[in-house]
């Protein structure tokens, strides 16, 4: 039966696309069907071996590494995921890892991780951003997957400069010895799932990844929502 409130609401109160901005129908959520289709993915989780998974390893091998779409400039990947980063668009966060999560429900790996952590931001950075973007694509990842989130096992000590206008060789610099583990004793011996929006050069992962290789026996796994191309 069709819902004559719901087509009253949707009349007077349409949904517009976050991508072409033109008017949703009914069925349609977050993105119109046109752009859902131009979506350009990286389908990284079916290539274990994939260029995610060289990029993040440079101090340490991870198990998986998987992303859900590839990034470039003025694509509407990028639109996306600077909206939810630096406009506070939190929906489309929640909406693109949930396409990511889906594509992930079957793999065996993801059913043997332990624990789910975002990339830490600095204190000062979260206040005068107002969130950790990271942290939004990790709870969704929790509350999908039922897998516990752990935010205080590791922190980020220096509040370095932003990374946005910054040379490869700068980036890499500019994320030395900025994080340190608290509280590693429960991550022994534990697979973890470590979760950010974008992975460009892969400096902060790797130097994230690096600290957290120093406890004992520990796994990593990987989880971004875009890649950029090198």
């Amino acid at each position: 039966m069709i819902n004559i409130f719901s087509i009253i609401t949707e009349t007077i109160f349409p949904h517009y696309c976050y991508g072409c901005h033109d008017i949703m129908v009914n069925y349609e959520k977050v993105l119109c069907s046109k752009c859902f289709v131009e979506l350009n993915r990286s389908y990284s989780i079916y290539d274990s071996n994939n260029d995610l998974s060289n990029r993040v390893s440079i101090y340490f091998p991870v198990k998986n590494a998987v992303s859900l779409l590839n990034y470039n400039k003025e694509c509407l990947a990028s639109n996306l995921i600077h909206s939810f980063k630096y406009r506070e668009d939190i929906i489309i966060g929640k909406y693109l890892t949930k396409i990511l999560c889906n594509e992930l429900k079957d793999k065996e790996w993801i059913k043997e991780i332990d624990y789910i952590i975002p990339l830490p931001l600095h204190w000062i950075r979260t206040l005068k951003r107002g969130f950790n973007q990271s942290e939004v694509i990790a709870k969704t990842v929790s509350k999908y997957f039922s897998i516990e989130m752990k935010t205080n096992c590791i922190r980020r000590i220096r509040n370095n400069k932003s990374q946005t206008s910054m040379s490869k060789l700068q980036r890499w610099s500019n994320v030395e010895n900025i994080f340190k583990l608290k509280n590693s004793a429960i991550l022994e011996g534990k697979h973890i799932l470590l979760v950010d929006d974008l992975v460009t050069t892969g400096a902060s992962l790797n130097s994230c990844i690096q600290t957290l290789s120093k406890v004992k026996d520990i796994k990593i796994s990987v989880l971004v929502l875009g890649q950029t191309s090198h």
